[in-house]
């Protein structure tokens, strides 16, 4: 009786804390740290879904049939490696945090995360043409391991943007961009560019080395500063002296602390069909739903108390109902006592071990249906059939020797 009274509190407390927590409104999706602060900037563009449990994905409108990501913008020489600069106004954010994924229902769709990077791709090249592709949530980046992906993953052809190298930084569109048809076979040509590195806190994106592609493009290619541009979301080139040779790029990168104050409850439409991904193998979604529990637990201490009450009282319920299960299986199974250790090598132990094994021999073949016993009566039978030699007739015998003493003759 206790310890129903105490199931019925805590289901209560929790029930009370859970409207308490969400307001009443179901239509109110509160995202986790680092991700809140992309919600304005990019619901002017597109549509956030939520597709499963603990996964939001931003999807942008208007586009072209044809768009694929990193496909309008240009590529720039920085302190962090290539660094791409989009045209499109939501580009400072989804092509700097995140990973891109397509799916056969939804199109292309943005998988939100709070580690910024020069640009998350992957490249290919060979002496003409040279590509990358964005990367998917499988792939995440570690400080210590740094780029690794959590399950097999080749990109597919629609994935990627191939160009001649005398393109390659310049202001590319889809009309500098290799047909399908021939990249199929770019990519069973090319082969894998770098990858990423960490230098002084920084993320490098190495890809391919900039000697090789102002030699066979046949240009030159100077570096860019990149430097934050606090309080004004976006990113832009200006130029760095009065000659206005050097550009420079502003780009907004919130701090951690800046991510953690942008948190705000947002409109995101609920989808009863869930992405093609592999939610296990999706780092970004681990992600979320720890960020989220996270707030949770700041907002309201109660609520996290009392959930963490209810999983252990759930745990000690469960382990209890496994060792019952365990002990039913170990009645009903026949009891197989273990072949007893002998403490001293003497004939009589020796004689009483011996007992015993023919004793749980007969009971084992006494336990076989009768059809398994008669096959094995048979079988300890036939040898013995062998073994008895006919005997033999020494007056066949003497004649057949007899008659081969004459032939011989």
């Amino acid at each position: 009786m206790k310890r129903i009274i105490f199931f019925l509190s805590i289901i209560s407390a929790a029930v009370l804390s859970e409207k308490a927590w969400a307001g009443h409104n179901p239509g109110h999706i509160e995202f986790g740290i680092g991700v809140g602060f992309s919600y304005s900037s990019l619901s002017p563009h597109g549509e956030w879904i939520q597709v499963q449990t603990g996964l939001r994905v931003w999807r942008p409108l208007r586009i072209h049939s044809y768009w694929r990501p990193y496909q309008i913008g240009r590529w720039v020489w920085s302190d962090y490696g290539w660094y791409w600069m989009s045209d499109e106004p939501f580009g400072w954010i989804t092509y700097h945090y995140g990973r891109w994924y397509f799916d056969d229902y939804y199109g292309w769709v943005w998988v939100p995360d709070d580690v910024w990077g020069p640009a998350w791709v992957e490249w290919r090249y060979d002496n003409d043409y040279i590509g990358w592709a964005p990367l998917p949530p499988y792939a995440t980046f570690s400080i210590s391991f740094g780029l690794r992906y959590t399950t097999h993953w080749a990109a597919p052809v629609h994935y990627w943007n191939f160009v001649r190298y005398h393109h390659f930084g310049k202001h590319i569109n889809h009309k500098h961009i290799v047909p399908t048809s021939h990249t199929r076979r770019l990519i069973r040509t090319t082969r894998t560019g770098s990858s990423y590195k960490v230098d002084n806190d920084r993320i490098i994106n190495r890809g391919i080395d900039i000697s090789t592609i102002e030699q066979r493009g046949r240009t030159r290619i100077s570096r860019v500063d990149v430097q934050d541009a606090r309080g004004q979301q976006g990113e832009r080139i200006t130029r760095s002296n009065r000659s206005g040779n050097i550009e420079r790029i502003e780009v907004y990168r919130p701090s951690r602390d800046e991510m953690q104050q942008s948190i705000e409850r947002i409109e995101a439409r609920r989808s009863s069909r869930s992405l093609s991904i592999d939610a296990d193998k999706n780092e970004q979604r681990k992600n979320i739903l720890k960020n989220n529990t996270e707030e949770r637990t700041l907002r309201n201490p109660a609520r996290a108390e009392n959930q963490n009450s209810q999983r252990s009282v759930q745990r000690d319920t469960r382990k209890q109902e496994q060792q019952r299960e365990q002990e039913i299986k170990n009645a009903e199974r026949p009891h197989q006592s273990a072949p007893r250790i002998l403490e001293h090598n003497t004939p009589q132990n020796r004689k009483e071990m011996r007992r015993e094994l023919i004793q749980r021999y007969e009971q084992k073949q006494n336990s076989q249906p009768p059809v398994v016993r008669e096959r094995i009566q048979k079988r300890t039978e036939q040898p013995q059939q062998k073994t008895q030699a006919p005997q033999s007739d020494k007056s066949d015998t003497e004649k057949r020797s007899g008659r081969g003493n004459v032939r011989r003759r």
